[in-house]
């Protein structure tokens, strides 16, 4: 097993956790040490996702020069 890569994984999964927790889609109790996610809305989640992840392609594709000859 690539230990570096699981210890990245971990490194990852913990910002990842502590970004929800900030954005107060979480909460953290350190006491026990339990991460609750609350509960969201998934088709607000996937239609705002939608206009992000085309926002992010078109801004791709301008740093790229997609469409010019």
């Amino acid at each position: 097993m690539n230990w570096n890569l699981a210890r990245g994984l971990i490194y990852l999964a913990c910002l990842a956790a502590s970004g929800l927790a900030m954005g107060g889609l979480a909460v953290f109790d350190l006491a026990t040490g339990t991460f609750d996610l609350r509960p969201f809305n998934l088709y607000a989640l996937t239609g705002a996702g939608g206009g992000v992840v085309s926002s992010a392609l078109a801004f791709l594709a301008v740093l790229r020069g997609w469409g010019r000859k």
